[in-house]
């Protein structure tokens, strides 16, 4: 196994020149949150070591059906590229190795409850005595202080309480979470962007000649991100005092702009200012709405939001999903189909952007999500560089002590005592 991360489970990031390439990352994270900011670092090239406990590693190996072997296609959707050590935290030998992989790392992240990895001996203050480089990223639900910093939080928790399930849902139902866990993964989204932007801080330090330029410490909470992602809605309260509601699938600041049923299906629709409003009107065959004062600008149609998609929702149930997309298309205003996820998975367009990529996995051949983003100028699907499968739990245990310099009697004393686990070949 080399500095780079190759090898099985593992991507090669110098092969593709990346930007992260050279760096490593200590990840003792779990779930959703902590293993998409890893996996973002990874995609740009981070040799990334994620820490499982050794009794049955990272819980959302078990969250399923459905599985793929002794995995959950949830834990496979979301570590990709990334090498596995199975480590006994509690234990003084685990800790230990850890510490030393920690002092080697540039970036750490994890996403316990605040205050457990201080009692582990692994908190930012801990680490940083032994590597003052070191970016230190926490994700938790609330952040690191206040009141909310010891309350127990999941995605579904902070999706009510930081407002999202308040305006999400039909106007006559009750409140309604996103349909994927979107507060875990916008955190991770943020870490990431943290991460790098501190990196690039101490670079920039190290470069005008400061050698020893320290690190920083990052305090990530979901609340935060899905506070920040209520901006319009937050923003509007404060002007008009009114408190915003569910809207279904219509958007509060435009019309129309919403979901219609058509004759054999649903799309969505979106006329977002005039030229496009009377564009829209030729295509359905209705001028008259162009020239009805009640709809004249946007700030009238969302007035009269509700008699026009009235109307509206009359004439789009007359034709195919099919051919008004191909109306809509031809002149110019956004449309598209409502896809169900397997209609996704077989989408050109994901497809033409090479966003499934085939891996193998000691159970069979699986399709994962990658990197989601293009680089370079090619435009093909080759500059999104293929992920590495998933690891098996502690699949790189021995490999990575063996870089810390272990040999193969200590490494065989530690999984004897429990402290480590090393071979997970029986596991399918």
């Amino acid at each position: 196994m080399t500095r780079d991360g190759s090898g099985s489970g593992a991507q090669t990031a110098v092969d593709h020149g990346r930007p992260l390439a050279g760096y490593r990352v200590l990840d003792l994270s779990r779930a959703l949150a902590g293993p998409h900011c890893t996996g973002l670092l990874a995609d740009m090239g981070a040799d990334v070591i994620k820490v499982e406990d050794v009794r049955g590693g990272d819980e959302t190996r078990l969250w399923g059906p459905p599985f793929l072997g002794v995995d959950s296609a949830y834990f496979l959707s979301v570590n990709r590229s990334r090498r596995s050590v199975a480590v006994d935290l509690k234990n003084p030998d685990g800790l230990r190795i850890c510490l030393e992989l920690a002092k080697q790392a540039d970036v750490v992240v994890e996403n316990f409850r605040p205050g457990v990895v201080a009692r582990l001996g692994l908190d930012y203050a801990s680490v940083k005595a032994i590597n003052p480089g070191v970016v230190y990223a926490s994700i938790s639900a609330y952040g690191q202080d206040g009141s909310g910093s010891q309350e127990p939080g999941y995605d579904l928790i902070v999706q009510g309480t930081g407002g999202l399930m308040s305006v999400t849902g039909d106007p006559d139902g009750g409140p309604m979470k996103a349909g994927v866990a979107e507060a875990d993964i916008l955190a991770g989204t943020n870490a990431a962007v943290a991460i790098v932007g501190a990196l690039l801080g101490r670079e920039r330090k190290r470069a005008s000649g400061d050698a020893m330029a320290e690190g920083t410490f990052l305090d990530v909470a979901l609340f935060d991100g899905q506070v920040s992602l209520m901006g319009y809605h937050l923003v509007s309260y404060q002007v008009s005092g009114r408190v915003p509601g569910r809207s279904g699938n219509r958007f509060p600041f435009i019309v129309p702009y919403q979901a219609f049923g058509a004759s054999d299906g649903d799309f969505t629709l979106a006329v977002p200012n005039e030229r496009l409003w009377l564009s829209f009107t030729a295509v359905i065959e209705r001028p008259d709405l162009a020239s009805d004062p009640r709809y004249a600008d946007n700030g009238l149609r969302v007035r009269n939001r509700d008699t026009l998609t009235t109307d509206l929702a009359s004439v789009l149930a007359t034709r195919t999903v099919a051919e008004w997309v191909s109306r809509f298309r031809d002149a110019g205003i956004p449309c598209g189909p409502i896809s169900d996820i397997g209609q996704v998975a077989s989408s050109r367009y994901v497809a033409e952007r090479g966003l499934l990529h085939e891996i193998e996995h000691p159970a069979g051949a699986v399709r994962i999500p990658g990197q989601p983003w293009r680089t370079g100028e090619t435009h093909s699907r080759a500059a999104s560089a293929p992920p590495g499968r998933p690891p098996r739990h502690g699949e790189h245990t021995e490999g990575i002590l063996g870089e810390l310099g272990y040999d193969t009697v200590a490494i065989k004393q530690l999984e004897h005592a429990g402290v480590i686990r090393t071979d997970p070949s029986d596991e399918m």
